[in-house]
């Protein structure tokens, strides 16, 4: 890596394109009048309820969110607030891997080229559990490899602190362990750090850290794991190539048609053993290729949402990097950056004015966060102008809504569970319980019949009708129900 002035230089402008970037992003989702994702939603009303686990995902969404909470308030920017800021430090952890395999200035660029994948610009919107797993994820790779250069116990202990807490995040850093096994087949020296008594005990140190969250799931029937296992749906197989096409294209979307092809050509490179002497650059191939290889396969099989191989991005942007390096004298990297650049620039004027995302094409993207307020209203509207016992609702994105935007309620919001048992956090601890007398039911109109057989009798009160983005509509039924029996 060497010394002087220039891995300075360097460092300084990393960290002032980060800071500047962070900095926009955050000034941005404080003036941005979208509405909480139903996701996002959902993890505000667990980070009111702090546990060691929920229904669908480990703990350290809801941990985040009540921070951001106790220092900033409960409102739509300050639950997103973490996002740009870890996506910034997950950028710096990937100028230092650049900067550790291929020397600072492929960190510079790394950092940047990372920094404005559209991937992560369109993430930085939102707050999702993939977040802090890219930052764990990025410092246990950061960790792994100077493990393998150098004898310092802090190393081993940083990767197992980063696999714990990632697994607190979400459950994909188990691919960390997958891609320890398959760099140690490749490289002689990450063979030798994974056999090691510092691979035990960075292994072990993640272990202990997400113990908890493991007693959590022993002590509710390991509804985590068994939803995971759902969302792979193989019993729902199709087997179909389009399938895969449509994630593989997804990618090249996600991290950017040119690093992309940047990427596959390094690990073409590899392959050819061109590079046989750089284990380091092995190491970023056998911690990204395995995820991606994963979920192609889970595509054909049944199906795999874009961002579900996230994690492979971090160590593939040093090798996308350097490899466009190559190509027509760097002129391929920054052409790149003249594609993903406009595109971050772009989600930005969609955060400020959401109306230009139908304009561009991308309201579909949107519509999700949209319509949410307004609906709230009209629920706390009609549950004020009679006396009933709870506002119901058989659907989560719904529920989780309702819990934000109807506060001051002046009646307790419950779920309706299926026969079949809880499906969702809310369904499983603040269910609808048979025999409520009155209850103001919210339904989508395609399942008011299935949630109306529930009920003694069920009176339509009327239809609440909310533009959102794409120039669709979001049409939810209010129904007066009497003697709730249950499924």
């Amino acid at each position: 890596m060497g010394n002087g002035t220039e891995p300075r230089r360097d460092l300084l402008i990393v960290l002032a394109c980060v800071g500047a970037v962070t900095l926009a992003r955050i000034v941005l989702l404080t003036v941005s009048p979208l509405e909480l994702h139903p996701d996002e939603a959902q993890y505000w009303w667990w980070s009111q309820n702090l546990a060691f686990g929920y229904y669908s995902k480990p703990p350290m969404i809801a941990w985040i969110i009540r921070g951001e909470m106790t220092l900033f308030g409960d409102a739509e920017w300050a639950i997103r607030l973490a996002s740009p800021v870890l996506h910034g430090l997950t950028s710096l952890a990937v100028f230092a891997l650049g900067r550790h395999v291929y020397g600072s200035r492929i960190g510079l660029l790394s950092a940047l080229a990372y920094l404005t994948t559209p991937g992560v610009s369109y993430s930085s919107g939102l707050l999702s559990t993939d977040v802090p797993l890219l930052l764990c994820w990025a410092a246990a790779l950061y960790a792994f490899l100077c493990t393998m250069d150098e004898r310092a116990w802090r190393w081993p202990v940083l990767c197992g602190v980063a696999i714990g807490l990632g697994l607190l995040s979400k459950y994909a850093m188990l691919y960390f362990v997958l891609c320890s096994g398959v760099a140690a087949l490749v490289a002689p020296r990450a063979r030798a750090l994974v056999l090691s008594s510092r691979g035990a005990v960075a292994l072990l140190i993640g272990l202990l850290l997400v113990a908890p969250n493991l007693w959590w799931n022993a002590r509710h029937g390991f509804s985590t794991v068994a939803h995971v296992a759902t969302n792979a749906e193989w019993g729902r197989s199709r087997f179909t190539p389009a399938g895969m096409t449509g994630f593989l294209l997804g990618q090249f979307g996600v991290f950017g048609p040119v690093l992309m092809a940047g990427y596959l050509a390094a690990l073409w490179r590899l392959a050819r053993g061109a590079e046989r002497n750089s284990q380091e650059a092995i190491c970023l191939a056998a911690f990204s290729a395995p995820p991606l290889a994963l979920m192609l396969v889970q595509s054909f099989i049944v199906t795999a949402n874009a961002n579900w191989a996230a994690t492979a991005y971090v160590a593939a942007t040093p090798l996308a990097v350097q490899e466009l390096m190559r190509w027509w004298r760097t002129r391929a990297l920054w052409a790149s950056f003249a594609i993903n650049v406009p595109a971050m620039l772009l989600l930005w004027v969609v955060l400020a004015e959401p109306e230009t995302a139908d304009w561009l094409g991308i309201g579909n993207a949107f519509k999700r966060e949209e319509g949410w307020r307004p609906l709230g209203r009209q629920v706390v509207l009609a549950a004020t102008q009679s006396h009933y016992d709870a506002v119901a609702t058989d659907n989560r994105s719904t529920m989780a809504e309702l819990l934000y935007y109807t506060r001051p309620c002046p009646v307790p919001i419950r779920s309706l569970s299926p026969s079949s048992g809880p499906r969702d956090q809310f369904q499983m601890t603040i269910p609808l319980v048979r025999g409520a007398s009155r209850v103001l039911v919210a339904v989508a109109p395609q399942d008011a019949r299935g949630v109306s057989a529930t009920f003694d009798s069920t009176k339509l009160l009327g239809s609440i009708v909310i533009p959102v983005g794409g120039h669709r509509q979001r049409v939810t039924e209010l129904y007066d129900a009497r003697n709730y029996r249950g499924r």
